[in-house]
């Protein structure tokens, strides 16, 4: 999790039990039996939730930190349907976009949660814009050292990285460019599969497995080399995007 995501996180969580009780003190209901325990079990899922959700790279993340946190607020839900508090009166367009919110406690924006959540929240999304804007280079391995060299290489060409460990269902965005680590137990998948999407594909392995090498050739790499001329040439493969 970066600087602009581990702010953002550490915001929303900050302004979860004020919310609530913000909210709550609107609908002019007393607090129920249970209601600090359920700010207390929402507010430690939050944190939890924002950080799995955080830790994504951003075309792998699911949903937004504002809909995590809108989800969290089942916990004072619950609190208030088991002392039989009566329901919100909402509009039918908020009913629809979150049924379950039967209290009106879910914020439909973060600047409800105050300016600092607000700020970080654009900083997060026009960060995620950005990223998201640029091409994709595809790193299949399940070497972190390895991840870690050729996110900087891409970071550098103008790329963003993406490290499959495994292979996705579908393949969302194509990416520019495909690297794939011949030791990996789904690369002859990866190279078939991304090479007939189009994707050009350049897979790399150990220089004693020339056979690995010559298949990965055969199921469509544009290149196959050794762990160690494709080190010492990761820059000229990634052509700077212009």
């Amino acid at each position: 999790m970066d600087d602009t995501a581990a702010a953002l996180a550490e915001s929303l969580v900050a302004a979860y039990r004020l919310h609530a009780a913000g909210r709550l003190a609107a609908l002019g209901i007393p607090a129920p039996p249970g209601w600090d325990g359920a700010l207390e079990a929402g507010e430690g899922w939050l944190a939890g939730a924002l950080e799995e959700l955080l830790a994504m790279p951003f075309a792998r993340q699911p949903r937004g930190p504002l809909e995590v946190f809108q989800e969290a607020m089942r916990f004072p839900t619950a609190a208030l349907d088991a002392a039989g508090a009566p329901p919100a009166d909402r509009d039918p367009a908020a009913i629809d976009a979150l049924p379950g919110d039967r209290f009106d406690l879910a914020p439909a924006s973060s600047r409800d949660l105050g300016e600092e959540v607000w700020a970080r929240h654009l900083a997060w999304g026009a960060a995620k814009a950005g990223a998201l804007s640029r091409p994709v280079v595809v790193l299949v391995s399940a070497d972190l050292l390895d991840a870690s060299r050729v996110e900087a290489e891409a970071a550098a060409a103008g790329y963003r990285c993406e490290v499959w460990r495994s292979l996705p269902a579908e393949i969302g965005r194509q990416p520019a460019i495909a690297l794939v680590d011949l030791v990996h137990r789904q690369a002859d998948d990866a190279v078939r599969s991304l090479s007939a999407a189009g994707v050009r594909v350049i897979a790399f392995g150990p220089h004693v497995d020339d056979l690995a090498m010559v298949r990965a050739r055969s199921l469509g790499a544009a290149e196959a080399l050794p762990r160690s001329r494709f080190f010492a040439s990761v820059r000229d493969l990634l052509l700077p995007v212009v």
